[in-house]
């Protein structure tokens, strides 16, 4: 378990460096450590302290629990949990005829009312989350009905998106709703339906859970509003 939890800590260090597209040499320089030191870090081959583990997050701009979100690879996803309760819940939203996977990770904050969200916004593989678009952390709200995250990219701080849901009485394992952020190509406010589900969907339950409905477009059409219904 402590190698495993070594690497995974290394991994996200790496990981998080490279979105923020820093050098190990510019890092080591910031934390006040060698560039030996530090690509030992990422290869998990030495443990490291709590406080230079805060360095290290400080100096990333994130926050430390996206260092250390190691999860039990044989920990099973209970479909019984509340979205706002899960470690990690998947998202999907459609752009053209491609469908796309994002993986939410999610973590309590002890001795406060709120739970840290980090977004690895379409992962190619799910198991391999360094292999995703961008990653974006922030924090998940939760008020009766209505289930919202606001998060930040890691990258570029000027971009955030928000991410609505609204949750029926009745008990469901999938929530739909909508995300809204800046589109990456026209660099234009965008919105987008989106599923959250806590298990993976086949492709079949994907397309049939992201296709817009009539009402929805006549909707569009007529009242200018883009709402997603349950």
């Amino acid at each position: 378990m402590s190698n495993e939890l070594l690497k995974h800590v290394g991994s996200r260090i790496k990981m998080f460096r490279k979105i923020k597209k820093l050098t190990i040499d510019e890092l080591a320089k910031i934390i006040s450590k060698s560039k030996s030191t530090v690509s030992k870090y990422e290869s998990g081959e030495i443990a490291i302290d709590i406080v230079t583990l805060f360095d290290i997050a400080s100096a990333l701009n994130i926050n430390i629990v996206n260092l250390i979100d190691y999860e039990d690879e044989e920990k099973i996803e209970n479909e019984q949990v509340p979205f706002w309760q899960a470690g990690h819940l998947y998202m999907y939203h459609q752009i053209g005829k491609k469908i796309h996977c994002s993986l939410l990770k999610l973590k309590k904050e002890e001795n406060k009312n709120r739970t840290v969200a980090t977004l690895y916004y379409k992962v190619s593989d799910i198991n391999n989350l360094n292999n995703c678009d961008c990653v974006y952390h922030g924090y998940m709200n939760h008020h009766d009905n209505i289930l919202n995250l606001n998060l930040i990219n890691c990258l570029y701080d000027s971009e955030s998106v928000l991410i609505n849901f609204f949750i029926p009485m009745k008990k469901v394992t999938t929530l739909e709703g909508l995300i809204s952020g800046i589109e990456s190509v026209s660099l234009r406010p965008a919105s987008y339906k989106v599923v959250l589900s806590k298990l993976q969907l086949s492709s079949e339950e994907q397309r049939e859970l992201l296709q817009l409905s009539k009402d929805v477009i006549k909707r569009l059409k007529n009242d200018h509003v883009f709402r997603v219904d349950d």
